[in-house]
């Protein structure tokens, strides 16, 4: 199964898990560099206000909903993908063909924790993964240092994400300088945060959803959609 679904005037890609992991083993075989978001409600919510960011969304070769906070606000309420999305099968899928196909993987974040914690959430869940290396991306920093380390490994995948958005310009602006097959976004995702010790406030989790409940509320009536 193949769509797109409008959410907060993005449009994303709406597909089960196995399609979407099918379109990443064919990017494994190309020659350049392909990008994959998954997409938060942060990552909708940051769109909606950033028409930079709302195309470099849509520009993504392949886009995964993460919260099925998301698929409600496109009046999906039940069905096989929003089961996948609650059980994060994506992801299970994902990290499983990177193990099964040996390939290597380069983990970047905005904080030397963060970058730790997806370390440490990938080896303990994911026993096998290769991780051959991993960077701090700071405001100050030439984005050359980067490109050049990455470049400079046998990487196939670059991970980011978890708490911030800096590291997904990064490779927004930076992609064709890369030689890695694949960029993945993880994005702000409670259930691996979590997992990666990174903390996680609930209260700060429900404004954020409240929140985005009002701006697709908004949205849709200024649109005259059915709320």
């Amino acid at each position: 199964m193949c769509n797109k679904i409008d959410v907060l005037g993005v449009h994303i890609d709406y597909m089960d898990a196995e399609s979407s992991m099918n379109r990443i083993a064919e990017m494994m075989k190309s020659d350049r560099m392909d990008m994959v978001s998954v997409v938060t409600m942060s990552t909708l919510m940051l769109a909606r206000r950033d028409p930079v960011w709302k195309k470099y969304i849509e520009d993504m070769d392949l886009t995964v909903i993460g919260d099925d906070e998301i698929l409600k606000a496109a009046d999906i309420l039940m069905g096989p993908i929003k089961e996948e999305v609650q059980n994060n099968k994506f992801i299970e899928l994902f990290f499983d063909f990177m193990i099964q196909n040996q390939k290597q993987i380069f983990a970047l974040g905005e904080t030397k924790e963060e970058v730790e914690g997806l370390r440490n959430y990938l080896h303990n869940d994911y026993p096998g993964i290769q991780i051959v290396g991993e960077a701090v991306v700071q405001d100050d920093a030439s984005p050359e240092k980067y490109m050049n380390e990455i470049n400079s490994l046998t990487v196939d995948v670059i991970v980011s994400g978890l708490s911030g958005f800096r590291q997904d310009m990064l490779a927004f602006e930076n992609k064709s300088q890369l030689n890695s097959k694949l960029w993945l976004c993880l994005g702000k995702q409670p259930f691996i945060q979590s997992n990666a010790g990174l903390k996680v406030s609930l209260w700060s989790t429900l404004l954020r959803k409240n929140a985005f409940k009002r701006m697709v509320a908004k949205y849709k009536e200024e649109n005259h959609m059915i709320v």
